[in-house]
């Protein structure tokens, strides 16, 4: 063992016991890459209220909301965003309402940390401004990678996937695709998310003055995307956004794959999930250069029917062609959970372990966890 490394192996052991010492060490040890990135909810709720002040955004006080003008004063309830830095009261309950600070343990961390995209999605449209304040934040956490997701054409997707010819009883993937392509869909996608991404990447290279003598640290950090995917929209909506998800990424290398998001317990996610699985199944293997990472068993016992804990995983990994998993916090409760971490083991599907949000939102913490499992087993992790 070199010497260095049988320094710091000693050092570190010295300080486990010191949460002080550890933050220093921590910080400062060089790092890989943040697989397991939601863009929008990477961004602090402060930057939100000083851009939807700028932007004339107003703010909706008894839901601590973000919405777009017109505005009225504080008395009629909505009154301009910028009031929240006149009024440290207000600043402090809508950084509160936004975020998961000051949250409550005993009460319900899942739908109140879902429900803050809801609270300030109108300010997270600034993609250059988000990216620029993700990339220095990693850099200074010397995180050296960041894959994030978003969404690479929102507007394209949404406007051809409403003239899919949908049977419900009996959806057919093939006519779906064919009829989205010949609409245009393939163009249309892909040049929306390179207009999209070129735009944000030039203003975040202009914010952190990448290029210049004085470049920021965020410079140096390598980011690459995943295509989001609205996994509790209609089937239609799912298909064609799963749809543009492999197009974009086939076309632009900075695309690396697709996602699902959204809770996944979502009374829509619960009942279509299957489905969204066999869509997968039938697109993949036509863009089989693109990866597939997927949120699954973000679920615990009792926030589901048992019923929704026995497979997801699963399905994502041998229908879904998964490589990677977001979460994976039911696995024990899957039906022939052992086995299925040898498959993971074997086939080398890493998890994206997430400690302190299943923690918050889930209340899975400690010996509950199966990270251990996931070791003992050889998943990577």
């Amino acid at each position: 063992v070199p010497s260095g490394e049988l320094a710091t192996a000693r050092y570190f052991a010295s300080i486990r016991n010191q949460p002080s010492q550890l933050l220093v060490f921590l910080r400062e040890m060089p790092k890989g890459g943040d697989l397991h990135n939601h863009l929008s909810g990477a961004i602090y709720a402060e930057s939100y209220l000083q851009w939807s002040a700028n932007d004339g955004l107003c703010l909706v006080t008894d839901t601590m909301s973000l919405v777009a003008p017109p505005c009225t004063d504080t008395a009629g309830g909505r009154p301009p965003a910028s009031i929240v830095f006149s009024d440290s009261v207000a600043y402090s309950q809508a950084i509160d309402a936004m975020s998961m600070r000051n949250w409550n343990p005993a009460l319900n961390g899942h739908d109140h940390f879902f429900a803050t995209f809801g609270k300030f999605g109108p300010a997270s449209g600034k993609t250059g401004d988000m990216l620029a304040e993700v990339a220095a934040r990693a850099a200074a956490e010397h995180v050296s990678y960041l894959e994030l997701m978003l969404t690479p054409a929102g507007t394209a997707t949404s406007q051809l996937g409403r003239d899919i010819i949908w049977d419900p009883k009996a959806p057919t993937f093939a006519a779906a695709r064919d009829g989205l392509l010949a609409a245009g869909f393939r163009a249309a996608v892909r040049a929306e998310a390179k207009q999209r991404l070129d735009e944000a990447e030039g203003r975040q290279r202009d914010l952190l003055h990448c290029g210049a003598s004085q470049a920021g640290a965020g410079c140096r950090v390598t980011v690459r995307y995943i295509s989001q995917v609205a996994r509790a929209s209609g089937p239609p909506q799912v298909f064609a956004q799963i749809l543009a998800g492999f197009e974009v990424a086939s076309q632009d290398p900075r695309f690396v794959g697709l996602n699902l998001v959204q809770p996944e317990d979502d009374p829509a996610a619960i009942r279509d999930f299957s489905l969204q699985m066999s869509m997968l199944a039938f697109l993949q293997p036509l863009y089989p250069a693109v990866r597939v990472t997927l949120h699954a068993g973000e679920l615990t016992d009792g926030l589901v029917p048992p019923e929704s804990l026995r497979f997801h995983i699963r399905a994502s990994v041998e229908q879904g062609h998964a490589v990677r998993i977001g979460h994976g916090v039911d696995v024990m409760h899957e039906n022939g959970a052992l086995e299925l971490l040898q498959e993971m083991a074997a086939k080398h599907v890493l998890v994206e372990i997430a400690l302190t949000s299943n923690d918050s939102i889930l209340g899975v913490r400690g010996t509950r966890h199966p990270l251990h499992a996931y070791l003992k087993a050889g998943v990577p992790v």
